[in-house]
């Protein structure tokens, strides 16, 4: 029998990229008139009410907009004006990662890890941000292509990360085994659960609720400084350690 390869597992929009590949080539699209103006109007609403953190939920909805709105426009959005879209925040943001990630994913490659990427973004996007970042392997929405437009059919990708990635380890012969996971919200938690170790990365609430629940490994990235926290007893966190970036 092939000796299996450890691996680890790591989304992008939050937990690699600072921002989200999806978002950023929203915005260009917006900027180049390339989708209907009442989407800058309405994303501008929101994404102020996020900036000024007028309630709990104020990113989700604003995300929630910007996906909701560009599945109902799909089929109206020409795809040379996507793929413009999409060089130009490769090319101008593509090194606004986090250091933590970039460390992690240096050192497990290093010892001799399989590096997956899943993506709630669109593949197109996470192809070649991932192969900038080494991953073996990686998957991301798809949205399926006509001659000129995209048709609106979308296979999505930002939830049951634990069935993908379980077809993943199936296909190229990969083993659990002191396996890692790595995400920063609600959408990662199915392949935090899978691994033997999982990590709470600048976590939303939602995540961080599942991380004190299982005891899940949590850091922090802020500023110049990376916080490690450790599950203690009774359901306490301790700071593991402190690092300079």
């Amino acid at each position: 029998m092939a000796h299996k390869q450890k691996f680890a597992a790591f989304d992008i929009d939050g937990t690699l990229f600072r921002s989200g590949l999806y978002r950023e080539v929203a915005y260009e699209l917006m900027k180049m008139g390339a989708v209907p103006p009442q989407i800058l109007e309405q994303t501008t609403v929101k994404n102020r009410e996020w900036r000024h953190r007028t309630h709990g939920n104020a990113f989700e909805e604003f995300e929630m907009l910007i996906v909701d709105e560009f599945d109902r426009i799909l089929p109206n959005l020409r795809i040379d004006d996507y793929e413009e879209a999409a060089q130009m925040v490769l090319e101008k943001r593509a090194d606004n990662v986090y250091v933590y990630t970039r460390k992690l994913i240096r050192h497990l490659k290093e010892q001799g890890y399989f590096l997956i990427a899943i993506s709630g973004s669109q593949v197109e996007l996470v192809e070649p941000f991932a192969n900038k970042y080494g991953f073996d392997a990686w998957v991301g929405q798809q949205w399926e292509r006509g001659d000129e437009y995209f048709t609106g059919n979308i296979i999505k990708t930002h939830t049951g990360k634990d069935k993908i990635l379980a077809d993943l380890v199936e296909r190229y012969n990969l083993t659990y085994k002191d396996s890692y996971a790595v995400g920063d919200s609600n959408g990662d938690v199915g392949m935090l659960s899978v691994v033997d170790h999982p990590i709470a990365f600048n976590p939303t609430f939602e995540l961080y609720e599942h991380a004190v629940a299982n005891g899940w490994q949590m850091t922090i990235e802020r500023k110049n400084v990376i916080y490690t926290l450790q599950n203690g007893k009774h359901g306490s966190y301790l700071l593991a350690s402190a690092e300079r970036q």
